[in-house]
């Protein structure tokens, strides 16, 4: 966010924790559906987004999620009647919605990775 200072080493502990993800299921590919955690999946993505200042799609958070695109969007519907995330059209681009996170659930992943 604006006037926020970047904290490199969350970052860079929320795509090795994504990473990490990724690999484990093409490892473990024959139970790695045991491990889905979509919305998980793409909370990581999104405070990657947020802190780098990058713009995310729902089609690229669908992506980011490692599941079915139905499911995906489900999880993403989900988190925006929570406000876990928040979503806007692109103003040169009527068909394409950029997902983002909620300034709280920011904080919170924010909070959460810096435990880790």
């Amino acid at each position: 966010m604006i006037g926020e200072e970047i904290d490199e080493e969350l970052i860079s502990l929320a795509r090795r924790k994504y990473s990490l993800r990724r690999r484990r299921n093409k490892i473990l590919f024959d139970v790695s559906d045991l491990f889905h955690e979509p919305a998980w999946d793409i909370l990581l993505d999104l405070f990657i987004a947020s802190e780098t200042n990058a713009h995310i799609s729902v089609s690229s958070a669908c992506i980011a999620s490692g599941v079915p695109p139905t499911t995906a969007l489900r999880a993403i519907s989900v988190m925006e009647k929570r406000g876990i995330i928040t979503a806007g059209s692109d103003p040169f681009d009527a068909r394409r919605r950029y997902v983002s996170l909620s300034d709280d659930m920011r904080k919170q992943m924010r909070a959460l990775l810096s435990h880790w």
